[in-house]
């Protein structure tokens, strides 16, 4: 079985390819329209690179201005949107009581207004849905994750994770992710860290102290480093470290390290192989080479047809911004923030 899949929002300069080429890729879903949201078609070039009509002829597929009537003509199922940060919830609103199962560029939300609006729509309707891209479906950090479950470690004292994005000037001047009212780094890439330290914590964090600046990143009103600590219910410790200022030199983008009551694991992607700590000596476990973003979107595909809440549930998802949103207030006050 196969589900209808469209794509609404095309002003990105990242998403809109990357999730048609996965949903493309998968042989359960079904790629057949795109919406550009009524924008006009030089605004959406400035961040896709190329004009909407370019985009639907590139993937072969129909282009429409509004998400509702691509749904009702296409007979859509499943939807991927990707558009700014402070638009999703208005989006996830308006598709929602279509019934269609969906997937949010991360992050889904800037405020928790919106992220708590995102969930009501969600469980109103009944609609399978989910946010990222996330850490989880990287595989080296999957295997660590196994072997962490296994009980390889013990007890779980403390967790580090690191996220590395590059650096802002990806991004064309005239994006709107150069806006500060988008977010930023203080969402995005605290995203992903944020996520993976919850997963493996397996509880929600209870306070947060976060300090960051801008160092390197010239005319970005956003920070481009920034650390964090992190106390959850259970007792554990956690910490994050996020570097956006990354330009002419390698560095892993993923790093997870897990501090257990019977040994250690470390993991990074770009080195491509995990270790282990612990009275058995040290050994090393090999990632799967893997395609997080495709295995994700997998995923959720798979959800969608078996109508089961995807791995990362909205609610995760609500979470984690919350998360994101307690770091910038922390860093803002200079002071821990209760969650």
């Amino acid at each position: 079985m196969s589900i209808k899949t469209g794509i609404v929002g095309l002003q990105s300069v990242y998403w809109p390819n990357a999730l048609a080429n996965c949903l493309k890729a998968i042989p359960d879903a079904e790629l057949k329209a795109c919406a550009d949201l009524g924008y006009e078609p030089e605004v959406v070039k400035t961040s896709l690179g190329v004009r909407p009509e370019e985009f639907a002829s590139r993937h072969g597929i129909e282009l429409y201005h509004y998400p509702n009537e691509m749904i009702d003509k296409e007979g859509l199922q499943a939807v991927c949107i990707c558009a700014k940060h402070t638009e999703i919830v208005s989006l996830v609103e308006k598709v929602a009581p279509s019934g269609v199962g969906i997937y949010m560029a991360k992050p889904m939300a800037t405020t928790m207004e919106s992220a708590r609006r995102i969930v009501k729509a969600v469980r109103d309707n009944n609609v399978i849905a989910t946010s990222g891209t996330t850490e989880r479906f990287d595989g080296g950090i999957r295997e660590a994750y196994q072997r962490y479950e296994s009980g390889a470690i013990g007890e779980l004292i403390s967790i580090r994770a690191l996220h590395q994005h590059g650096n802002i000037s990806s991004f064309p001047k005239d994006d709107w992710y150069w806006k500060a009212e988008q977010g930023g780094p203080e969402l995005s890439l605290i995203w992903y860290a944020g996520d993976v330290v919850r997963w493996f914590a397996g509880s929600n964090v209870i306070r947060v102290y976060a300090e960051y600046d801008n160092y390197l990143s010239e005319d970005s009103p956003f920070m481009d480093n920034g650390k964090i600590i992190l106390r959850f219910a259970n007792n554990v410790m956690g910490s994050i470290d996020i570097y956006f200022s990354v330009s002419g030199w390698r560095f892993p983008s993923y790093e997870v390290e897990l501090v257990g009551t019977e040994g250690c694991i470390r993991t990074q992607q770009s080195v491509y192989e995990g270790m282990i700590f612990n009275k058995n000596g040290i050994s090393n476990f090999y990632r799967i080479q893997n395609n997080n973003l495709l295995d994700e979107i997998s995923h959720w595909i798979r959800c969608c047809i078996d109508n089961t809440d995807p791995e990362l549930t909205i609610e995760d998802a609500c979470s984690v911004i919350e998360l994101c949103l307690a770091c910038r207030q922390s860093a803002y006050t200079k002071t821990p923030v209760n969650i």
